[in-house]
C-alpha cells in the first residue's frame, strides 16, 4: 500500500505540473517567439523546441527531486488508509499519459524504420566529404532527406542527382547535414513522446524554424544562398516529410 501511495502521489503532482505549464505554454510562446526574433534563426528553433519540452522536464524534476523524496520521508509506511479517489484518478491520468507517449512515439518510430528499409533496400554509397554517409536510392522519391537517429545517413534520388548542379547538390547537402547535427530526427521523435493538445502551432512553427536554421548553416555566401533556394524549389517537388529514424 506504501509503495501504491508514492506511486499515485507522484504521478498525480507530475500530471499537474505537467498539465498547467503545457496550458502557461500554450498561451505565452508566441509573445516569447516575438521577442526572439531579433537573435539568430538557430537560437529561434532552439528556444522553441525548449520551451516545448520545459513542461516535461520541470514536472519531472519536481517530482523526482521533491515529490518522492518527501512522501519517502514523511510518510509514514505502517499506516494502512485507502488512497483517495482525487489522487488515484490523477495517478491514472499521469500513467496513461506517459503510456500515450511511448505508445505515439513507438508507432512513429516503427513507421520511419520500415519506411527508411524500404528505400535503403538496395542503395549505393556516394562518395562525399559529409560526415554521414550519402546513399543513392532507386527511388524518385525522396529527392534528398536526412533519414535516422542512431545511425544518421542521407538519401540522395538518383533523379535528384542528376536533376542538381553541382553547387545545388552541394548546398542542399549541407542542409541536410544541418538537419543530422542538430539532431533534428530525435527532437520530433521526442515531439512525439510528449504529445499535447493545442500544441500544433507551437510545433509547427518550431518545423519553421529549424528548416531556416539547416538553411542558414548551410550557405555562407549569397552564391551559395541563391543556390540553395534554387535546389530547395526543385526538391520540394518530389520530397514528402523526413522520417525519424532507421
Amino acid at each position: 500500500m506504501f509503495a501504491a501511495r508514492g506511486i499515485a502521489v507522484s504521478l498525480s503532482v507530475f500530471v499537474m505540473v505537467y498539465c498547467i505549464l503545457s496550458l502557461a505554454v500554450i498561451v505565452v510562446w508566441r509573445t516569447i517567439r516575438f521577442h526572439s526574433q531579433r537573435h539568430p534563426v538557430r537560437r529561434v528553433a532552439d528556444l522553441l523546441f525548449a520551451l516545448r519540452m520545459f513542461p516535461l522536464v520541470t514536472a519531472a524534476i519536481i517530482t523526482a527531486a521533491f515529490t518522492v523524496p518527501s512522501f519517502v520521508l514523511l510518510e509514514p509506511r505502517a499506516i494502512d488508509e485507502p488512497l483517495g479517489g482525487i489522487p488515484l484518478v490523477l495517478g491514472i491520468c499521469g500513467a496513461g499519459l506517459g503510456i500515450f507517449g511511448i505508445v505515439n512515439a513507438g508507432i512513429a518510430l516503427r513507421r520511419a524504420s520500415r519506411t527508411v528499409s524500404t528505400w535503403t533496400s538496395a542503395a549505393q554509397a556516394i562518395e562525399s566529404f559529409a560526415p554521414v554517409p550519402v546513399l543513392r536510392i532507386s527511388q524518385t522519391v525522396p529527392a534528398m532527406i536526412a533519414a535516422g537517429i542512431v545511425h544518421p545517413k542521407v538519401l540522395l534520388s538518383g533523379a535528384a542527382e542528376s536533376l542538381l548542379s553541382a553547387n545545388e547538390l552541394q548546398t542542399a547537402l549541407n542542409h541536410e547535414i544541418a538537419h543530422v547535427r542538430r539532431r533534428d530526427n530525435l527532437k520530433k521523435l521526442l515531439l512525439r513522446f510528449v504529445a499535447f493538445p493545442g500544441m500544433r502551432n507551437l510545433e509547427t512553427a518550431w518545423l519553421e524554424a529549424t528548416e531556416m536554421a539547416a538553411d542558414d548553416a548551410a550557405v555562407s555566401n549569397p552564391s551559395e544562398a541563391l543556390d540553395l533556394a534554387a535546389a530547395l524549389i526543385k526538391l520540394s517537388r518530389l520530397s514528402p516529410s523526413e522520417p525519424l529514424a532507421d
